[in-house]
């Protein structure tokens, strides 16, 4: 079993990753999510967001950290994850999970699992544009306006190249109300041969 640290906007940032780590229990982190638009981001606000790349992308005791991108246009994100990857990103994972309204207004996050052929073709774009070595993941929700399309993201997800698939066990209108839809993630997870990782409730 791996636990791995959820990535929340404005509470796990780098001070955070650094004490739980070395606390202990933890095998992987990932950053909080860097938002790319219509323009390429300078090298200092991945550094922001992920100081652990002036580390080879570990906290201090050596925990590894993916550094996480948010964005809708599929060159713009390819792009940025090259970037990522040349400042040393060991890990890029991709964020189709965000409920926050203004990440959905702007078409980032969750909203876009509305759209499984768009999460396919960012997918597709940052694996072509990422070095083979380094892993492309992504972390989404059961689906938008209901928990429905848990099954055909993960499928899209993975046609794509994602190499593993963290999973919300809500959906966005869920929030994070309790409960969890464990047997939702079971109904992906048998649909797809990548590795799926279960979020919420932990």
């Amino acid at each position: 079993m791996r636990i791995i640290l959820a990535p929340m906007e404005g509470l796990v940032d780098a001070p955070i990753r650094e004490t739980l780590t070395k606390v202990g229990g933890i095998d992987r982190c990932v950053t909080e999510f860097i938002r790319v638009t219509h323009s390429m981001l300078p090298p200092r606000v991945f550094y922001k967001f992920a100081p652990e790349l002036h580390n080879h992308s570990l906290t201090r005791v050596g925990t590894p950290v993916a550094v996480q991108l948010l964005g809708s246009d599929p060159e713009q994100m390819g792009w940025h994850g090259n970037r990522a990857a040349e400042l040393g990103a060991t890990q890029v994972d991709i964020n189709f999970g965000c409920p926050a309204k203004t990440v959905n207004k702007h078409k980032g996050g969750c909203v876009l699992m509305r759209e499984p052929e768009l999460m396919h073709n960012i997918v597709a774009a940052v694996r072509k544009a990422v070095p083979e070595g380094v892993p492309v993941t992504a972390k989404m929700r059961l689906g938008y306006d209901d928990r429905s399309m848990g099954v055909a993201c993960a499928q899209a997800l993975e046609a794509a190249g994602a190499e593993e698939i963290v999973i919300h066990a809500r959906s966005k209108v869920d929030g994070y109300k309790p409960p969890a839809y464990w047997e939702e993630i079971a109904k992906a997870r048998e649909a797809v041969k990548c590795k799926v990782i279960a979020n919420g409730e932990i």
